[in-house]
C-alpha cells in the first residue's frame, strides 16, 4: 500500500495552513539537542520540519526518511535535494551509519499527552514493528544520542479552513484492542464546497506508559522528560 498517495499534495497544504508551528518546534528541538549535529528525522514527511530546522542551523547533518513515496517527492522539491531522503520503513531501517540524535515530529511515533496519562502513538501496525523500529533507531544513535518524540493532546474531530477554500476535517473511528495496547481509525479528507477532494483513512496504534516505557528501556532508552513548553518527549541512549 502506498501511504499518503492521493492526499499529499492536500496534507502538504495543511501543514502549511498552520497545523503545526514548525518555527516553535525547532527552536525546542535546537534547545534540546545542544551542540548534537547528525540529525535523523523519523518520517520527514513533506519536510516541513527539516526545512525550519535547517534555518536555524545550516550546519545540521540531517538525513530523513519515510515510507510513503509521494511524501518524499514533495520533501525532495521542498528542500531542493539539498539532503538525503530515504524510502524506508523504519521497522527494516539500516543506514550504515550513526547519528546524534533522532526525531519524530508528528512521524513515526508520537506522545499523546492527556489529563492523566501518556500514550505513546504509532503509525506501525503490531508489537512487533515497533520494538524493531525502536531498536533499529537505538543501533542508529550512538551512545549518549538523544530520541525526540513530539507531543500532542487527544485525537479528536477538527475542521480547519486553508486556503483557496479547501476545508480538512479529520475524524476519529472508535477504539479497540486491549487495554495496554489499542488502535483507532483516522480519517483525513479534503472538501471545497461540496466536492471531496481527497480522502484517506489510516489504523494509528497506541501503548499506555506501563508498554512503551518497557520497550523503550529494553532497546536501550531512558526517559528524561518534557522540553520545556511541553513539544517533545527526550529520551536518552543509555546502552
Amino acid at each position: 500500500m502506498s501511504y499518503y498517495q492521493g492526499i499529499a499534495d492536500y496534507y502538504d497544504l495543511l501543514m502549511d495552513g498552520g497545523y503545526y508551528n514548525y518555527e516553535l518546534l525547532a527552536t525546542a528541538i535546537c534547545s534540546a539537542i545542544g551542540q548534537r549535529k547528525r540529525i535523523l528525522e523519523l518520517g520527514i514527511g513533506t519536510g516541513q520540519m527539516a526545512q525550519a530546522l535547517l534555518k536555524v542551523d545550516s550546519t545540521y547533518d540531517f538525513v530523513g526518511i519515510d515510507f510513503s513515496p509521494a511524501m518524499i517527492e514533495i520533501a525532495k522539491k521542498r528542500l531542493s535535494n539539498s539532503i538525503p531522503i530515504i524510502e524506508c520503513d523504519v521497522a527494516e531501517m539500516n543506514l550504515n551509519r550513526r547519528f546524534d540524535a533522532a526525531i519524530s515530529s508528528g512521524g513515526t511515533w508520537v506522545i499523546i499527552q492527556s489529563s492523566n496519562e501518556l500514550l505513546l502513538g504509532t503509525h506501525l501496525f503490531n508489537q512487533e514493528n515497533d520494538f524493531r523500529g525502536l531498536q533499529n533507531v537505538a543501533n542508529h544513535l550512538d551512545r549518549g544520542g538523544l530520541l525526540l518524540l513530539s507531543v500532542h493532546p487527544p485525537h479528536e474531530d477538527r475542521d480547519l479552513d486553508l486556503t483557496n477554500g479547501i476545508i480538512y476535517s479529520q475524524r476519529i473511528g472508535k477504539y479497540n484492542g486491549g487495554s495496554d495496547h489499542f488502535f483507532l481509525e483516522k480519517t483525513y479528507s479534503f472538501h471545497k464546497q461540496e466536492s471531496l477532494l481527497a480522502e484517506e483513512t489510516l489504523t494509528l496504534g497506541f501503548y499506555r506508559d506501563t508498554v512503551f516505557l518497557k520497550m523503550l528501556a529494553d532497546v536501550g532508552f531512558n526517559p528524561l522528560g518534557m522540553t520545556n513548553a511541553e513539544k517533545f518527549f527526550v529520551f536518552e541512549k543509555v546502552a
